[in-house]
């Protein structure tokens, strides 16, 4: 091994793999192959880094969501940086060792954090490409219309507010039963019908599901407040209070 070669650290290539995947860990074997006069087994570290951050990345994508939350970010990133550092060792350890202990050369982390950012760059940039170009288009225009009788039909119900401190209570009771919970289980039918439209985004699908929510919550609350009047009391108060604190939970999350 001549002296004046320059190899990656094992921690050096653990550092650009944290950051930029196998593709980096596979960029930075391949360099030391190659100073090492093994060109053949950079070749082959190459592709398989390229294949495995394929395998990776397209792992992550078809997960659900719900499942991908509850992983720390830093998690995966950590798992696939020690089995490059366990691979690296076994691959070139020895060498390593020895010319470090030879007083050889080694490039800087800072050199291999570079590598590793430049390679997130081209994931990303290639993730997004991918993305766009898999977007599917959607009939945007029919989940509007829906939306609009949506929020007509809520307007509508909400006026249940406006009447029941002023109306005799026959009157505020019918308009439960007949106008204010009809609307309520009508917009649940429209949010359905919004998840049938072929390829509506998965964010549209997630926030159908809080509106559902918001209805379901809503029909109890109106069917709760229509036996408080029909009866007379104050013995539901407490249930309406819990009912009023969940229904503020999900309103807070269809803002966000």
């Amino acid at each position: 091994m001549e002296e004046n070669k320059k190899l990656y650290s094992q921690n050096a290539i653990a550092v650009a793999t944290f950051f930029g995947g196998p593709f980096a860990a596979g960029i930075l074997i391949r360099k030391n192959c190659i100073a090492l006069g093994n060109e053949r087994q950079g070749f082959n570290a190459l592709v398989i880094g390229i294949i495995a951050t394929f395998l990776l990345f397209g792992g992550i994508l078809m997960m659900p969501e719900s499942a991908m939350e509850k992983v720390p970010n830093a998690l995966i990133p950590t798992i696939y940086t020690a089995i490059i550092y366990v691979i690296v060792d076994k691959l070139q350890g020895k060498e390593l060792k020895a010319h470090k202990a030879g007083n050889g050369l080694f490039y800087s982390n800072w050199r291999a954090t570079g590598v590793g950012a430049v390679c997130c760059l081209i994931l990303v940039a290639v993730l997004l490409g991918g993305l766009w170009l898999g977007t599917k288009d959607w009939d945007s225009d029919r989940y509007n219309a829906k939306m609009e009788r949506f929020e007509l039909n809520e307007s509508l119900a909400i006026r249940l507010y406006d009447i029941i401190e002023e109306k005799p209570v026959k009157e505020v009771v019918e308009f439960i039963e007949e106008t204010g919970i009809p609307k309520w289980k009508e917009n649940i039918d429209l949010v359905k019908e919004t998840n049938e439209i072929p390829d509506i985004p998965s964010e549209y699908v997630k926030s159908n599901k809080l509106l559902i929510e918001y209805c379901q919550l809503r029909i109890r609350m109106y069917e709760v407040i229509a036996k408080s009047l029909n009866e007379d009391t104050d013995a539901y108060s407490e249930e309406l209070d819990k009912l009023g604190i969940e229904l503020e939970k999900v309103m807070a999350q269809l803002k966000e």
